[in-house]
């Protein structure tokens, strides 16, 4: 029996024009398709009908589709290499790009904008995604299109991978068609594991003009080192469904971005570098903030310079607090939870994402 799974991601130039063509490939961690939406209503009408007996008719009224994509995060995807910063451009509404004086590297910033449908941000663009999978011995590709990306999570462990998973929401799904043939997908070394990440709070040196940085330094900033980590941006995106004359959502509302952010690590007070009970301390004595600086580098270069790697700026993190934990049979451990706040005074952001690889554009 076969059993094949596999994603593509196109970018709609236009939101509903599916795009299974121009695609990037993304090893993903389930092998689930996303989830069809139907509003089928009974036909609530006297018609002669002995109804008690039962109803009748169902009618679709509309149709939406809602999933997600889980994945190791690899600074590039196969095929169409700037596909992984196509999802965060997607959930943010933009990015910068910048080429690496003449050499074949490429940053790309992002970070919130008011209207990300704006003319120059994604105007009509969307994502499909293509999932492909076997139906007996035929594979056969699913497109769900008109997509938005609605939430980012990074969750990091220690012995593993770096979990990428962007939630997202769309208008319907393409009948089943031919597979996407041959997917390739980024080389190995281009993916973010726990022992090429560091976390820092305190001093963050960022260069470039403010939002559009592109590179940070982190030599007098305080490293921490927590046993898990993760953050989780929303946008508040919420698809609706008008009197526009079809059956799926054709209007996208912006909410408000949020971020938050947990670490996991042990219960202490060093004489050196960041204490946990410090911070807890400083919760409970007032509301209070910090700041943290996530960097993940490969180790792999990305044309000539600087490699491939990803930078998550969290340049204002409210301390919401934690407790400890005590067990009988190991050391105490706590972890610490934070909410963003908007820096208005230096970044002009609440959060900001630097991706560096060799893609011209995401």
């Amino acid at each position: 029996m076969e059993n094949k799974f596999y994603v593509a991601i196109g970018e709609e130039a236009t939101r509903g024009t599916a795009e299974s063509t121009t695609v990037g490939f993304v090893p993903v961690l389930n092998g689930k398709l996303p989830s069809m939406e139907f509003d089928d209503k009974r036909r609530a009408e006297f018609r002669g009908e002995d109804t008690v007996k039962g109803d009748t008719t169902f009618i679709r009224m509309s149709q939406k589709w809602g999933g997600s994509i889980e994945s190791p995060f690899f600074t590039e995807a196969g095929t169409v290499k700037g596909v992984m910063g196509t999802l965060i451009k997607h959930f943010f509404g933009d990015v910068t790009t910048s080429q690496n004086a003449a050499t074949g590297q490429y940053r790309h910033m992002f970070y919130p904008v008011n209207d990300p449908f704006a003319t120059g941000a994604l105007d009509t663009k969307a994502i499909t995604i293509n999932a492909n999978l076997n139906e007996g011995g035929t594979v056969k590709n699913h497109a769900f299109r008109g997509g938005r990306v609605k939430s980012l999570a990074f969750n990091q462990e220690a012995g593993d991978h770096l979990k990428f998973t962007a939630e997202l929401m769309g208008q319907s799904k393409v009948a089943s068609g031919t597979a996407i043939a041959s997917p390739v997908f980024a080389a190995e070394n281009l993916r973010c594991d726990y022992n090429n990440l560091t976390v820092y709070t305190g001093t963050i040196t960022r260069t470039g003009t403010p939002p559009d940085y592109t590179t940070f330094a982190f030599g007098s900033a305080t490293q921490i080192k927590p046993d898990k980590i993760s953050v989780k941006i929303d946008n508040g995106m919420e698809d609706v469904i008008r009197l526009a004359g079809v059956d799926y959502p054709d209007k996208t509302r912006m909410g408000k971005y949020k971020v938050t952010l947990e670490l996991t690590l042990d219960w202490e007070d060093p004489a050196t570098g960041f204490s946990s009970a410090d911070d807890f301390n400083a919760w409970l004595a007032s509301a209070s903030s910090t700041n943290f600086f996530l960097h993940w580098d490969t180790g792999t270069q990305a044309g000539t310079g600087d490699n491939h790697s990803l930078d998550i700026d969290l340049p204002i993190m409210q301390r919401m607090g934690g407790e400890p934990e005590y067990s009988l049979d190991k050391d105490p451990m706590i972890t610490l939870k934070y909410e963003g706040s908007l820096d208005s005074a230096t970044t002009t952001y609440l959060v900001g994402i630097l991706l560096k690889n060799t893609a011209t554009a995401v």
